[in-house]
């Protein structure tokens, strides 16, 4: 599976209604509350193996699938 359609499955798991083509902004479009945005790190980290650490916690790097994507990767090559 690759990155970003495993990105999708969690956000759907968080919020069934999520499609990525409905939405600009995942936070500021209340697809995700900071309740929600704790669990998506929490699967993220097991998912992809690893570590958002607090610095990584912006809301540019949450604000869609492609920036989440962008973060997962830039992560993985460290």
């Amino acid at each position: 599976m690759e990155i970003r359609d495993k990105i999708i499955e969690i956000i759907q798991g968080l919020n069934e209604d999520f499609d990525p083509k409905d939405y600009e902004d995942i936070i500021e479009d209340g697809v995700l509350d900071s309740f929600d945005i704790v669990n998506f790190i929490i699967e993220a980290e097991e998912a992809f193996g690893v570590k958002i650490g607090v610095e990584d916690i912006l809301p540019e790097n949450f604000a869609n699938v492609e920036a989440i994507q962008k973060l997962i990767e830039g992560l993985k090559n460290n």
